[in-house]
């Protein structure tokens, strides 16, 4: 299923003409943290309810333009971009515009992450592994290479954390031992992030560790 079908068109928005009273009361009736504003007829931004706490009750929304903050997803957009979105603006409601920048309608934070939640990448069965390796020896390839020459199944790789210095990627597959893929990566000079009770390698680390200090306490 697509994001697209999600799109909500039932919400009544908020115009700049309404009183500060009436949008908390409107903010009270939905469980949203933005509403979507407009100006006769036309889609001027989001407000968020935290901005409208300490203003006057009777006042109108159109004498604190801005507060009104300009943020959306077009129709066209991934559900990716619709994520990022979301994270950027601190939002759990995402007005949507067509390509013409006309209001088409909003998407709520739920059903797009029940969406993602649907994807091969979360819903398949598998183990998950975080591999640090430095910037200038990093290859997605390399990386698939490895997997696929151990017959696992790659359900997705993206790049969860990137500096000057090193290249964090976040890995599910599905293969019966991961220690072996985890040996093989060690190899390649990656750092392996993620903790695995499998992880042999680890277990050694930890038996020696005892043992020094075992030692040390002699």
């Amino acid at each position: 299923m697509i994001w697209q079908n999600f799109i909500d068109q039932t919400l009544k928005p908020i115009q700049v003409s309404d009183t500060i009273s009436d949008i908390k009361l409107a903010f009270k009736a939905s469980k949203f943290n933005h509403l979507p504003v407009f100006k006769k007829g036309v889609f001027k931004g989001s407000v968020n309810v935290n901005d409208l706490l300490e203003l006057q009750q009777t006042s109108t929304l159109s004498e604190f333009k801005y507060l009104v903050e300009v943020f959306y997803a077009e129709s066209h957009k991934t559900t990716l971009d619709l994520i990022h979105e979301f994270a950027n603006h601190q939002t759990n409601l995402l007005p949507i515009l067509d390509t013409d920048k006309n209001y088409v309608g909003v998407v709520k934070l739920e059903d797009v992450l029940d969406l993602f939640g649907e994807t091969p990448f979360v819903a398949n069965e598998g183990e998950v592994m975080i591999l640090r390796k430095e910037r200038t020896k990093f290859a997605f390839s390399e990386v698939a290479q490895l997997i696929e020459t151990l017959n696992a199944r790659f359900s997705g790789m993206y790049i969860s954390k990137l500096s000057e210095e090193f290249v964090e990627v976040t890995v599910k597959v599905e293969h019966q031992g991961i220690n072996e893929i985890l040996q093989t990566f060690r190899r390649y000079e990656y750092q392996i992030a993620s903790e695995h009770p499998e992880d042999l390698f680890a277990e050694d680390l930890k038996e020696h560790s005892d043992y020094l200090n075992k030692y040390l306490d002699i």
